[in-house]
């Protein structure tokens, strides 16, 4: 991986932790201001999807990185059963 590709995963894995901070403190705002329990669920949930969201671009972006990119079908034959009978 080079030193860029690095560089520029330690970037995005930071903002995504501000961003997901940020989104928390909307959150405890909503709640202090009153806002309906059913809204606050609502966007509870969006603030999760975002933070799995986050977290797969982290891992995908990582994992082609490193130049793990072997297709998986390959070579099925040799490959052990995942769910052995």
């Amino acid at each position: 991986m080079t030193p860029e590709t690095k560089n520029s995963l330690a970037q995005l894995a930071n903002a995504i932790t501000d961003l997901n901070k940020a989104l928390q403190i909307e959150l405890v705002e909503m709640q202090r201001t009153g806002m309906s329990a059913s809204k606050i669920e609502h966007v509870r949930a969006g603030v999760k999807a975002i933070k799995d969201c986050g977290n797969m671009l982290l891992v995908w972006s990582d994992y082609i990185a490193r130049g793990d990119l072997a297709d998986p079908s390959e070579d099925i034959e040799t490959r052990p059963d995942p769910f052995p009978r």
